[in-house]
């Protein structure tokens, strides 16, 4: 249930839809891992990582190795918590196929708001997907991981709405 802490937000839309999932990805229940999170603001489709046991926190790039993507709306004006730490990760295989939507801001959002994702529509096999520093999706650039795929660009249909292919690399790339 969306919950919105904001009277302007009462219509605001999940920021992740599950497109090929009914057997290709799960809602992965979990813990949001409080004390690394603290007052991020996340937003569904955003990268989460493993921390310890079933907690999550998200990914920031370098290191970290993609477990999921978050369903929650985390913190902020959209809080689906409520207090809580009962989180979901949507995790598959290449078999799963989302769409991601921006948030309503360029700071709301978990696309890299930098990214002009139509210029990528034409890469062949579709453009890799990283988590950057603050777990948003994004393609290579400054502060990105390239040690650990997230997912591949299967259309920008706007610089405000993607439809990607999970990938969830576990081996790091040189």
């Amino acid at each position: 249930m969306i919950r919105a802490n904001k009277a302007s937000r009462a219509f605001q839309k999940r920021t992740i839809r599950p497109l090929y999932a009914w057997h290709s990805a799960t809602p992965y229940a979990a813990f949001l891992d409080a004390t690394a999170v603290s007052t991020a603001v996340l937003y569904p489709g955003q990268v989460a990582c493993k921390t310890t046991g079933e907690q999550m926190d998200y990914a920031r790039g370098g290191t970290d190795v993609p477990f999921g993507l978050f369903n929650n709306f985390i913190n902020g004006d959209m809080d689906d918590l409520g207090g809580g730490t009962e989180i979901g990760v949507w995790v598959g295989g290449v078999d799963a196929v989302f769409e991601v939507l921006a948030g309503p801001t360029s700071v709301e959002t978990p696309l890299d708001p930098t990214v002009t994702w139509t210029s990528f529509n034409a890469t062949r096999g579709g453009a890799p997907i990283y988590a950057n520093s603050v777990g948003r999706l994004t393609t290579t650039g400054s502060g990105v991981s390239t040690n650990y795929e997230v997912a591949r660009l299967i259309e920008a249909v706007s610089n405000t709405k993607i439809v990607v292919q999970l990938t969830l690399d576990r081996l790091p790339h040189a």
